[in-house]
């Protein structure tokens, strides 16, 4: 891992209340895929962890942009990425 200082007047927009998904992947590529609103990263960490019950998992932040969504990856990865 690298650190470097930042100056956080850098940020151009801030999005005060992210949606969170989580994505718990079973076997044979199945998926349970979840939203999570009103809560900070901690919780939906929580969330995930607890219900996991040994299953992979992924937690994006989710925000809208425009008519778009965006997604940030925070933890886990997509087993079926190539």
């Amino acid at each position: 891992m690298k650190s470097e200082p930042i100056d956080p007047r850098h940020g151009e927009s801030e999005v005060p209340n992210p949606r969170y998904w989580v994505i718990f992947w079973g076997e044979a590529g199945s998926s349970d895929e979840w939203e999570l609103v009103d809560c900070e990263v901690d919780e939906a960490l929580r969330w995930a962890e607890d219900r996991a019950e040994g299953r992979t998992y992924g937690l994006w932040a989710v925000f809208d942009e425009g008519t778009r969504v965006a997604t940030v990856r925070l933890k886990g990865t997509d087993p079926n990425e190539t």
